[in-house]
């Protein structure tokens, strides 16, 4: 219509020729509107694939609930004062009392499971955590049982741990909180979760993660939104929240979980647990969904949840064997060596509490600060460290991330009811990289932060090539620093705020350089609980940070979201040179004792 108009007010409506070319346009316009609006008729609302996957969303948790109640009746049935004792005794136990227990045939693996069960639900219906439990889990119990009756047992013998939900269990979805992987069960096990089964551990229950992994909010549109075990209302951390969730809320003896830019330490800052992200290399894990598959040079860690660093010691120590080396294929076959993190000599440690891109919030600084004396009180050396080019190594980060520009997570997305709190991420994801450019130079001076950000993106292949040429440049840069000052290891934020209202991790993805750094450089990296925001850290809070006097739009968000933290957990991190596991490992615990 509007083209008939523009073009007969510039052609003569006589000259046949150029009517026709006017028609010709206005059917074109036409068939593309029609063609464009009958696609987001049928593929997005409300008929097409979105509202298939609303159906299979629908289907999945009717049937996730139907097990929940299930396991409610059978879990509640015949219920006695000699098994609710006996559950008791059992939740009451740390894990190496549980593991000696077991080995001692105290209890058996079928009534550590029963505790474990009864408690994982009991979590469940305060946090959400879970996203199903194993079913054959009661068998593999049981069978544990009678072929070790009185016999030598494997090193886990009957001990029930959880599995983050991007790991492939046999009959089971790795949906990744997408309802277009949901009804798809895998057909094989992960390397990681098979090894530990056959050390005797009862894989019992499946847990939440964020939708596609990317983000340090633990929510979905297929299993809903997971709290925080010291604060409902608050992130547990991503992607391995509901990991972190459940064992800090008492719900698993152990946890398994995946760190590509923070993955298993942000969760266990913020549920107040321990972890450790290893060197790459040094455990790997084949089977399992990753978050951004063909990924750059980011180091991609597998590792464990635990409540004490001694448990991650066994742990690695159990798991590190020729046994494993042989399941998953590139690892280096290094055992855990136990003299090197039994070791008294007196350390060179590094640390910050500003990476030099973003501050940590009050009580993350305090608490390394604090945790920097009491290592120099027990003989350590003590050197402030900076960061070389930090906005460098942001962006860095974010092209290997994205190494596609997004499209990979954009059509993660695609066709699904995107969960409420990704929803402002997910939007960042669709804009055009020419407005990208354009909304860095706006921002650049409102926020250096969100202006860098903004601007970081690879833009054609020969811009990924000089990507992984600067990350082999700044991994050299960083370790010559280090080297120069002699340092052993290092002693920063776990992360740079505290866990925040859920809403709010999809506009503060700055604050995951803390942790992502360290998997650019592919250097060994753990976290270990040291305390708690206080009154005065919320006090502080409001001139955070020091010394600043101008606008920021980054610092007024996080005063915002870190407000009225007091209890929380707060953390530090430890990071090491690349295989210095053990080294790293050390460290944690002498921290671990020192904070105590």
């Amino acid at each position: 219509m509007f083209t008939d108009g523009f073009l007969a007010l510039l052609y003569n409506e006589d000259d046949s020729r150029v009517w026709a070319l006017v028609k010709c346009c206005n059917a074109a316009f036409w068939l593309v509107a029609v063609c464009y609006w009958t696609f987001k008729v049928l593929f997005e609302k409300p008929w097409g694939l979105v509202n298939i996957h609303r159906e299979v969303v629908k289907n999945k948790r009717k049937l996730r609930q139907k097990q929940f109640d299930s396991m409610t009746a059978e879990l509640n049935s015949n219920v006695d004062s000699t098994l609710s004792k006996k559950r008791e005794t059992i939740l009451a136990m740390s894990f190496t009392d549980l593991r000696n227990a077991l080995q001692k045939e105290d209890y058996s693996a079928s009534e550590a499971l029963d505790a474990y069960r009864f408690k994982a639900l009991q979590v469940q219906m305060e946090i959400n955590c879970v996203t199903e439990f194993v079913v054959e889990a009661v068998q593999w119990a049981s069978d544990l049982d009678a072929k070790y009756k009185g016999k030598s047992k494997p090193a886990l013998f009957g001990i029930p741990f959880s599995v983050k939900e991007n790991y492939y269990m046999k009959g089971y979805d790795c949906t990744v909180g997408l309802a277009k992987r949901s009804m798809q069960p895998m057909t094989s096990d992960n390397s990681f979760v098979a090894f530990l089964r056959s050390q005797g551990g009862v894989p019992f229950v499946r847990t939440n993660v964020p939708q596609a992994l990317i983000s340090f909010v633990c929510s979905n549109t297929v299993y809903g939104t997971t709290g925080n075990p010291f604060n409902k209302e608050r992130t547990p951390g991503g992607s391995s929240g509901g990991e972190a969730a459940l064992l800090a809320a008492d719900g698993s003896a152990f946890g398994i979980g995946s760190d590509l830019a923070g993955s298993l330490r942000i969760p266990a800052a913020m549920c107040g647990i321990v972890t450790i992200k290893p060197t790459a290399a040094r455990l790997r894990a084949e089977g399992a969904a990753t978050g951004m598959p063909g990924r750059g040079r980011l180091g991609l860690g597998y590792g464990f949840f635990t409540k004490t660093v001694d448990e991650q010691i066994f742990l690695l120590e159990t798991t590190l064997t020729p046994d494993y080396f042989d399941r998953s294929l590139g690892m280096a076959p290094l055992p855990l060596m136990k003299k090197e993190i039994e070791s008294k000599s007196k350390l060179r440690i590094g640390y910050f509490t500003d990476d030099g891109f973003l501050p940590a919030t009050p009580g993350c600084a305090r608490v390394v600060t604090e945790t920097v004396r009491k290592l120099e009180d027990a003989g350590h050396v003590l050197i402030p460290f900076n960061v070389p080019q930090p906005e460098a190594a942001l962006k860095l980060l974010l092209k290997c991330l994205f190494p596609d520009g997004g499209q990979f997570l954009r059509d993660s997305y695609a066709h699904e009811d995107v969960d409420q709190h990704l929803k402002q991420f997910v939007t960042m994801l669709k804009v055009p990289n020419v407005i990208r450019k354009m909304m860095s130079y706006l921002l650049l001076p409102l926020c250096r932060q969100m202006g860098i950000m903004s601007g970081a993106y690879v833009s054609d292949l020969n811009d990924l090539r000089l990507t992984q040429e600067a990350v082999d440049a700044y991994i050299f840069e960083f370790g010559a620093q280090w080297k120069e000052l002699e340092l052993d290891a290092l002693v920063c934020p776990a992360f740079a705020i505290p866990p925040v209202p859920h809403h709010y991790p999809s506009q503060l993805g700055a604050c995951a350089f803390s942790t992502g750094l360290f998997n650019l450089l592919d250097y060994p990296a753990g976290v270990v609980p040291v305390g708690h925001v206080t009154d005065e850290d919320d006090a502080a809070l409001q001139s955070f940070p020091e010394g600043f006097n101008g606008t920021n739009l980054l610092y007024a968000l996080i005063k915002k979201a870190a407000a009225k933290s007091r209890g929380l957990p707060l953390a530090v991190q430890i990071v090491t040179l690349p295989f210095r596991e053990e080294l790293c490992l050390r460290l944690m615990k002498e921290v671990e004792t020192l904070t105590k």
